[in-house]
């Protein structure tokens, strides 16, 4: 533990009078489930590095809830709450008054720290006051940086208070005070003001420098104090595929108001490279060393998007209380978890247990396909598309290549891989000998746009299934394993023609069944009609609302 015996003449002063004008009684209010001034007493507290924490006030109500949280209580006269004293004035005034209940001297230190900055934490204030008490200087106070074009007024005349138009990032420092934190030797206070000639700037988060002046400010701060720590724990490799990834940061989109940080085992480096990619928080650990990882963090809520869960993973996070959420997980470990989510693998679980959300209507299609409608359906197919997921380790994509270009058509052909594909050398070869016009397109994040522009669609049984239904396009579909011959939605959708396992596949199947989809035009238009028809674009909204209610019942309010 951190020594703090040279802060011991160190003390806090939180100014907390009773009146205020933006929000009346704002100090007593309940924010998030306790009063505002318990916020910056907690963290004051929780810093250890004062001797006390004081709170000065004018009010009975705000001294009996200061004292209530920890805090000593010093009287102001009713002279030092108006709205017009200063911050100095009362604090100058309180340590007059230390002075005087210790006669073996005033503390060296005094922090002030502000009740309406409820989002300080305890290691900032510690630091400010190990800066002002190590660094010799006359006042640390707490700041942040907020370059912007800014204009003043001259004789009612807007006037630019910068010497030339560039962007934000090239722009100078601006420090705002945010008055969450200011200390100075108690010395100080004789010049009547906390402000010397040796100023430090303690640059904080704008997180923390939220200020309670009006109600936006609170709302804003109880949006913030509410927000769960949520972690995604996904797998996504060759092997795997990046389904799993992709889903993640799709919800992870949706999810704005809560902290979201992700969580992947070494052999899923690919995922973390993605993860990455999105500017989102990884944390990659060595292959079995994601419980630990999981304990130590102790999430609000714990996203599993790693298939099957062992007993003894699931059992150690439900003894440690934490709230999950598992998709497809059809391993022994879900038996644990809070709530079990199948869009793929229709089982029958609802049947079974009443926490297990399974089916079409629970898929979570990307951001990219709110955005775009189904067109209806061509008279003749002129544009196939080829795409078989991120990685596509049986390499479908190469063999039913070269069954298409066999046959005769007026179409062209599109090829879309992810960047988990293994040989793109061998697809640059078989494009340029084709006798079809062939479009190779690589890792794109536009897939929306290929689909809809699709008459029809080789593709295997994994989520790009759900998103070609979307936009009623229909396909054939071929299982890349044996986990995939159990999508039910692939596998019986009207929309699609499901050839079965690669395993077993065929070029005269695949033929057979091209043919099929080529002369039937009639047959395309009911294919399509039938993916129009399914429950698909509401999926992300109903596994969106599993999480929130089960974000908001964990952690502390």
């Amino acid at each position: 533990m951190e020594d703090t015996s040279h802060h011991r003449n160190a003390v806090a002063v939180i100014p907390a009078r009773g009146g205020s004008r933006g929000i009346p009684r704002k100090n007593t209010r309940l924010m998030a489930g306790k009063p505002l001034l318990a916020y910056s007493i907690e963290a004051a507290r929780a810093a250890s590095c004062f001797s006390s924490v004081y709170v000065s006030t004018d009010d009975d109500e705000v001294a009996e809830i200061a004292r209530r949280f920890g805090a000593e209580v010093i009287r102001r006269s009713p002279g030092l709450a108006g709205d017009a004293v200063t911050l100095d004035a009362v604090i100058v005034d309180a340590c007059e008054q230390l002075a005087r209940r210790h006669p073996e001297g005033p503390p060296r230190f005094v922090a002030t720290i502000q009740p309406t900055s409820p989002l300080l934490t305890p290691r900032t204030i510690r630091e400010a006051v190990e800066r002002c008490i190590t660094g010799g200087a006359d006042t640390v106070l707490t700041v942040i940086d907020e370059p912007h074009l800014a204009w003043t007024r001259r004789d009612g005349t807007p006037v630019p208070l910068y010497a030339s138009r560039v962007n934000r990032q090239q722009l100078p420092p601006y420090l705002r005070e945010t008055g969450g934190v200011v200390v100075c030797p108690t010395g100080q206070l004789a010049s009547g003001t906390r402000f010397g000639h040796r100023i430090e700037a303690l640059e904080i988060s704008k997180e923390e420098a939220i200020d309670i002046d009006d109600y936006y400010d609170w709302w804003l701060a109880e949006k913030v104090l509410r927000r769960k720590r949520i972690l995604f724990h996904v797998v996504g490799s060759r092997e795997s595929g990046l389904g799993h990834v992709y889903r993640a940061l799709t919800l992870t989109y949706r999810l704005p108001a809560h902290q979201v940080s992700f969580l992947v085992g070494e052999p899923s480096r690919l995922a973390a490279e993605i993860l990455e990619r999105s500017h989102q928080q990884v944390a990659v650990v060595g292959s079995g060393d994601e419980p630990a990882f999981i304990l130590e963090e102790s999430p609000d809520l714990l996203v599993n998007d790693v298939l099957d869960t062992s007993e003894s993973f699931m059992a150690a996070i439900r003894s440690a209380g934490i709230t999950s959420v598992n998709f497809e997980d059809r391993g022994p470990g879900s038996v644990y978890a809070d709530v079990l989510v199948n869009a793929m693998y229709d089982e029958g679980f609802r049947t079974r247990r009443p926490n297990a959300y399974d089916g079409v209507e629970y898929c979570c299609l990307r951001d990219e396909f709110y955005s775009i409608e189904p067109r209806p359906p061509a008279a003749e197919v002129r544009r196939i598309l080829v795409l078989f997921g991120g990685t596509d380790p049986s390499n479908l994509t190469s063999r039913c290549l070269g069954w298409l270009d066999r046959a005769s058509g007026p179409w062209s052909i599109t090829v879309v891989v992810g960047p988990g594909y293994g040989d793109f050398e061998q697809l640059e070869r078989l494009a340029g000998a084709a006798s079809h016009e062939i479009v190779l397109v690589r890792d794109t994040n536009v897939i929306s746009k290929h689909m809809a522009e699709a008459d029809l669609a080789v593709t295997s049984a994994g989520r790009t299934v759900f998103e070609l239904a979307a936009l009623g396009v229909p396909m054939i579909v071929i299982a890349q394993n044996e986990r995939e011959e159990h999508h039910a939605f692939a596998t019986s959708t009207p929309g699609a023609i499901y050839l079965g396992p690669a395993r077993n596949l065929s070029s005269d199947h695949f033929s057979e069944s091209l043919r099929e989809l080529l002369s039937g035009r009639l047959l395309r238009r009911k294919m399509h009609e039938a993916l129009c028809n399914s429950d698909i674009r509401g999926g992300i909204g109903r596994v969106l609302r599993l999480i929130e209610d089960l974000a908001a019942g964990t952690g502390r309010e």
